[in-house]
């Protein structure tokens, strides 16, 4: 390998791993299931790793491996078709074209949302992230933290509230209204 290939490669990798916690979420939201997404997420991260040599550098590289990403949920719903809990095509395709990214706008909110994230309290933000990013369930954080599974439930449901209208005022244009 020479070091062109190594600079490549690490710059691949460097791409590919800094969107894992967004192709997650983007799985999350088509496959319903975080178990799903998970192994989702893995089966599309070894298609992007065979596929990398065939990577133009010149193109934004987060459309590209959200098509992935999206391709392989689509598979995984041929496998899963007779599992209930499996979006129909027209409310897959809807909720895939509005959750892909669309390049430097995807990044800016992105930025935004970490924003937003770092200004909530310690508590609350440690709360996002079990769910979020650990994949912890309601039931399991309700038994850690002895509290009922609907008060948890409600506590995210009002942070999650509270990360959203911090988003929208912050992509809100100045002097603007929506």
């Amino acid at each position: 390998m020479n070091p062109g290939e190594t600079d490549s490669t690490a710059l691949f990798v460097q791409r590919l791993t800094s969107l894992q916690s967004r192709l997650y979420a983007y799985l999350c939201i088509l496959l319903v299931r975080a178990e799903d997404a998970r192994d989702v997420l893995q089966e599309t991260n070894v298609i992007l790793w065979k596929k990398a040599g065939e990577y133009d550098e010149t193109r934004p590289f987060e459309p590209w491996a959200f098509q992935f990403a999206r391709w392989q949920a689509m598979a995984w719903r041929k496998r899963q078709s007779r599992d209930r809990l499996v979006f129909d095509e027209t409310t897959f395709e809807s909720l895939a074209s509005e959750c892909e990214p669309e390049g430097a706008g995807a990044e800016h909110e992105l930025r935004v949302l970490e924003e937003c994230l770092a200004k909530l309290p310690s508590a609350q933000r440690a709360l996002v992230e079990r769910r979020y990013t650990g994949g912890e369930t309601v039931q399991s954080i309700a038994e850690n933290e002895r509290k009922a599974p609907n008060a948890v439930a409600a506590l995210l449901y009002r942070v999650r509230k509270l990360l959203a209208q911090c988003v929208h005022s912050a992509l809100l244009p100045k002097g603007g209204a929506a």
